[in-house]
């Protein structure tokens, strides 16, 4: 076994929803370069796929939603940019920019100009994005901000999008164990693409969630009962309420703890709705 091999199921994503689907995204396997499989089957699509990350740059072959894809994505933090997107069927893109920071690298600009492929239409563009996040504490109220803000424009025809997002959130540890959460994202957005999947719409929603952590686990550290956890979600945009529970069991063998969740959404109106099962993790 490679000696950082049980440290890489940390990114590990266990798919287990009866809307979602049903396997498992990014398990390591067990050689020295960090090779991940990817096998989900969703009620509408299939991924399948190996993927490699190594020195700021993703591989990936598989079928991804269905379709057929070759990727080599190198996309450092800053320097040098470039992604080739090969897809059967789908869109492919290729392009090439550069991003770097401001402000002690809590500001990111990234310029990259592409050409992207779908069906008989080729569409060069330009896409510009700069973020910005900082974080505060105030006495027990940890609190971040964060704001992204993109441009695409295609020179043929002359088409341009503007988008803007905007996220806060907060959270306090009241009593030991307990911990509050709350958060809210806003996008705005003017102007039309021509590849629709460049294109992003108007979106708002707001979560919460309630955790509580049991000291040590419960009743034993080897294995027990590590967390709970009530969240609630509401998209504004399309006028949909979610509501889970959550248990997380922990062991010493995994770095994090593991449970199921049992939610509800309401619909539009709230009249109707659907059950959601689930398996969620969360760090020990």
């Amino acid at each position: 076994m490679p000696p950082d091999y049980f440290s890489r199921f940390g990114s590990l994503q266990a798919v287990v929803s009866n809307t979602d689907g049903y396997g498992v995204r990014y398990f390591p396997l067990p050689t020295p370069l960090d090779i991940r499989l990817t096998l989900v089957k969703a009620p509408t699509y299939l991924d399948a796929a190996v993927s490699l990350r190594t020195n700021d740059t993703t591989f990936a072959v598989g079928k991804f939603y269905n379709v057929p894809t070759l990727q080599v994505t190198h996309d450092p933090y800053k320097g040098m940019q470039f992604s080739g997107i090969l897809r059967d069927g789908g869109l492919s893109d290729f392009s090439g920019g550069y991003a770097f920071t401001l402000w002690n690298d809590r500001v990111r600009v990234l310029n990259t100009a592409g050409l992207a492929f779908k069906g008989d239409l080729a569409a060069p563009y330009t896409r510009t994005e700069a973020t910005v996040g900082y974080g505060q504490t105030f006495g027990k109220f940890n609190t971040y901000v964060a704001a992204t803000g993109r441009y695409y424009l295609f020179p043929v025809p002359w088409l341009g999008q503007l988008s803007a997002d905007f996220y806060a959130a907060v959270n306090v540890s009241p009593l030991p164990g307990l911990v509050l959460d709350a958060s809210h994202f806003e996008r705005f957005v003017t102007g039309e693409v021509i590849i629709p999947e460049f294109g992003v719409s108007r979106y708002e929603q707001s979560t919460a969630s309630v955790t509580y952590r049991l000291p040590g686990g419960w009743p034993s550290p080897v294995f027990g009962l590590g967390a709970v956890r009530g969240r609630a979600v509401r998209d504004w945009t399309n006028d949909y309420t979610y509501v889970y529970g959550d248990l997380f069991f922990r062991t010493d063998s995994l770095p994090t703890m593991v449970g199921p969740s049992i939610g509800y959404r309401f619909d539009p109106g709230g009249k109707t709705g659907i059950l959601l099962v689930s398996l969620v993790a969360i760090v020990k």
